[in-house]
């Protein structure tokens, strides 16, 4: 059976994933990017300034003379509370309200996004993984029916959750992850979310309780991958390269030895991951990034001594999961 997490113990890894983000978003490696000609559609946070459901999440906060520099960070300070991840039902509403302004922002934009503003909603997002992992990997009846514009979000045991329509919320992770910084705090966020999922098994659990924390990462993990290839396809080879170059760079900057799984379990699986894209190497990201569930699965199934048939049945079932959820967003993504 997975662990019951106390509040204290959630607590505990929420703040270190804020603490992770927040180290990652401070790497000079990745460096910021303006995939928008010099040209470019500036033009998106101004109408965004314009849209109700905007104004509704500032609350009364002056947008008139916002720039997207104040607007990503005014954006931030409504969605983001004092505790990472735990967010107050006007928070979740906020996040919600700026998730359907921007997707519907992208419609008149071509589905591009001033980059100024892409760091400020990742960070954002981040903040909302246990959504978001849901959302865009294996669903539940609570946050199809809390998708529609109209629902609110909700609470219960676990916390505030909203909830978006996935390919919404897919299609503005697209835009955001242009920007290549953006990306690896997504990535990154999704990396210790699926670790935490991974750690909460106990050994010797077998069944659906085994196999069901890799599944849903796969899915999740999948999605991501699907971003990162609409981006590669849509950049062209060069400036697709440096795209690859700079997400490996972040996502591998600083990267420790892994503790102990005894000691630090969701860490061990974090930094064993990181440590392995660095083994393989800037130019076969693209493939180590695609194959994460499973090799978090490998690592994961080695520290609980699982059999090798079940550790071998598990990294196929990671690779089949995240393939098919790959292509499935691929061609949402049109």
């Amino acid at each position: 059976m997975p662990e019951t997490s106390s509040p204290n113990a959630r607590r505990s890894r929420l703040v270190a994933l804020t603490v992770f983000v927040a180290c990652v978003a401070a790497a000079g490696g990745v460096g910021a990017w303006l995939l928008l000609d010099s040209d470019g559609d500036s033009g998106s946070c101004e109408e965004l300034l314009q849209d109700k459901r905007i104004h509704e999440a500032l609350g009364d906060k002056k947008t008139a003379d916002m720039d997207c520099s104040e607007l990503g960070a005014a954006i931030r300070k409504v969605t983001v509370g004092a505790a990472p991840g735990q967010h107050s039902l006007q928070q979740a509403q906020a996040m919600k309200n700026v998730l359907i302004a921007v997707e519907k922002n992208l419609e008149s934009t071509g589905g591009r996004l001033d980059p100024t503003l892409s760091e400020p909603l990742a960070e954002s997002l981040a903040d909302y993984t246990a959504d978001t992992e849901v959302i865009l990997g294996i669903s539940n009846a609570d946050y199809v029916s809390s998708s529609l514009p109209s629902e609110p979000p909700w609470e219960d045991a676990d916390g505030v959750h909203m909830s978006v329509p996935r390919t919404s919320l897919l299609r503005t992770v697209r835009a955001v992850s242009e920007e290549p910084r953006a990306y690896v705090l997504l990535r990154t966020a999704a990396t210790r979310h699926a670790a935490e999922g991974l750690a909460a098994v106990k050994r010797d659990t077998t069944g659906a309780e085994l196999t069901a924390p890799p599944a849903r990462n796969a899915r999740a993990l999948g999605a991501l991958d699907a971003v990162a290839a609409d981006i590669r396809r849509d950049l062209g080879k060069s400036r697709a390269a440096r795209w690859e170059r700079d997400v490996f760079e972040g996502l591998t900057e600083k990267a420790p030895q892994p503790p102990s799984y005894s000691k630090d379990p969701v860490n061990h699986l974090v930094e064993s991951w990181r440590q392995a894209l660095l083994s393989d190497g800037a130019e076969n990201s693209p493939t180590a990034l695609e194959e994460q569930s499973a090799d978090m699965v490998d690592t994961w199934g080695k520290a609980l001594e699982l059999d090798s048939k079940v550790q071998v049945s598990l990294r196929k079932d990671s690779l089949d999961s995240s393939y098919h959820a790959r292509n499935d967003a691929l061609r949402e993504l049109g």
